[in-house]
C-alpha cells in the first residue's frame, strides 16, 4: 500500500509541475538550498544564523531617521548582490543619490551610472506594480524597496487631499501577498526598508513599530530593528563637534531562517571617511571582533592571534594586517562562518535531545 501512494504522489506532483511550472510543487527532501547575499556586517551574518540577507524570501529593516537603512543596509546589500554577479532592482520612493550609491561602493555601467534597474514611481500602486513585474520576471536576483513607510495610495491623493484611514496597510498586504510566493519561486531576496512609528497603545514610553500592517510583519521571514547604540563619534571643525559615524545595533526580531530571533549584533558605521576611520560599516572592527566572540581569532592581554598563527599587538595593527592581507580576512570570515553552522547545529541537537529526555522520562 505504501508502495501505491509513493507512486500516486510523484504522480501528483508531476500534474501539479506540468499545470503550474516545474518550481510549483516538489517533495520535501527536494526542496533548494537557501542562498544568501552578504549584509556587510560579520556581526550580523552570524547572527542571522545563515550568513546574510536569505534569497527567495522577504526581508524587513526598520529604524529611525538617519542611522543607516538605505545606505548601510539598501546599498551594501546590492555591492555584495553585485560581487556575486546578480542582478539588482531598487524602487526608489525615497531620495536616491546615484552619486552616494557609487560612493558606498555600488557598480557602475559603461556610462558610469549605478550597475542596477532603477524605478522612480508616484504612488503606491505604481511602485509595487513594478516590484511585482521584476520579482515575477526571474530576471531579478534582489529588489530593495525604499520604503514601505514612504508608500502613499491614489485613494490618498485626491483632490481634498485627506488620508483614508487602512489604504497604505491594504496595499501592502496586497503587494507582499503576491510577492512571497514569487520571491520564493524566482529565488529573489526582497528587501524592504521601512520607518518606525511610535506604538500609542503601549504603557511603555519608546516603544516603536514598522508601519504597514499585520500581514507585512507575517510575510516577512526576518525583521531587523536599527536602534543607535551607545557610541559616536565626532571630529573637530574649526571648533565645531561634527558626527562622523555612530554605533548601531541590529535587533533580529524575527528569523525563520535560523535559531536567531532575539540577537543583536554591533557594529560601527561611519557616514564620514576621515584618516582615522573608514567609510560605512568598520568592517575591519566588525571582522575582529566577531571573530574573537568566536574564538577564531584568540587574544591575550594585548596580543591577537590569527587563525594562521600570526601573533600582533593591538587591535589597530590586526585591523592595518587584515587590510593589506585580503586572503588572511576572507580566511577569517569563513571561519566566523564555519563557527556559525557549527553553533546552530549544536542548537538543533540541544533541542532534539531535550525532546529525547523528555520521552524517556
Amino acid at each position: 500500500m505504501k508502495v501505491d501512494k509513493s507512486i500516486k504522489m510523484e504522480s501528483l506532483v508531476k500534474e501539479i509541475r506540468e499545470s503550474f511550472g516545474p518550481d510549483s510543487a516538489t517533495m520535501g527532501g527536494l526542496q533548494k538550498q537557501l542562498r544568501t547575499i552578504p549584509t556587510g556586517s560579520l556581526a550580523l551574518d552570524y547572527e542571522l544564523g545563515i550568513g546574510g540577507w536569505p534569497r527567495g524570501k522577504l526581508v524587513g529593516v526598520f529604524g529611525p531617521r538617519d542611522i543607516g537603512k538605505s545606505s548601510m543596509v539598501g546599498l551594501n546589500a546590492v555591492k555584495n548582490a553585485q560581487a556575486l554577479d546578480l542582478n539588482v532592482a531598487w524602487i526608489a520612493l525615497e531620495p536616491f543619490d546615484e552619486s552616494w550609491a557609487i560612493k558606498n561602493g555600488v557598480q557602475v555601467d559603461d556610462e558610469g551610472k549605478p550597475d542596477m534597474l532603477l524605478a522612480y514611481p508616484t504612488t503606491g500602486e505604481e511602485a509595487f506594480a513594478i516590484a511585482l513585474k521584476c520579482i515575477k520576471s526571474g530576471l531579478i536576483d534582489l529588489l530593495v524597496f525604499d520604503s514601505i513607510g514612504a508608500v502613499l495610495s491614489e485613494g490618498e491623493m485626491d483632490e481634498d487631499s485627506k488620508p483614508r484611514q487602512g489604504g497604505q496597510a491594504g496595499l501592502i498586504t496586497w503587494f507582499v501577498k503576491g510577492a512571497a510566493p514569487f520571491a520564493y519561486r524566482n529565488d529573489c531576496c526582497v528587501i524592504l526598508l521601512n520607518h518606525t512609528r511610535d506604538t500609542m497603545a503601549s504603557r511603555i514610553p519608546g516603544v516603536v513599530h514598522q508601519p504597514g500592517g499585520k500581514a507585512l510583519e507575517f510575510m516577512e521571514s526576518v525583521i531587523v530593528q536599527l536602534k543607535n547604540g551607545k557610541g559616536t563619534y565626532t571630529i573637530k571643525d574649526n571648533g565645531t563637534d561634527v558626527t562622523i559615524g555612530k554605533e548601531v545595533v541590529a535587533h533580529i526580531v524575527r528569523n525563520k531562517e535560523s535559531q536567531g530571533t532575539g540577537k543583536k549584533a554591533i557594529f560601527d558605521y561611519f557616514f564620514m571617511e576621515t584618516d582615522d576611520y573608514p567609510f560605512g560599516i568598520d568592517q575591519f572592527t566588525d571582522v575582529i571582533n566577531t571573530a574573537k566572540r568566536t574564538g577564531v581569532i584568540k587574544q591575550a592581554g594585548a596580543w591577537f592571534t590569527l587563525p594562521n598563527g600570526k601573533q600582533l599587538q593591538g587591535k589597530k595593527d590586526v585591523a592595518e594586517y587584515l587590510q593589506d592581507n585580503p586572503a588572511e580576512l576572507a580566511e577569517v570570515r569563513e571561519k566566523v562562518l564555519e563557527a556559525m553552522l557549527r553553533r546552530n547545529d549544536k542548537t538543533t541537537l540541544s533541542v532534539e535531545d531535550e525532546g529525547d529526555s523528555d520521552e524517556q522520562q
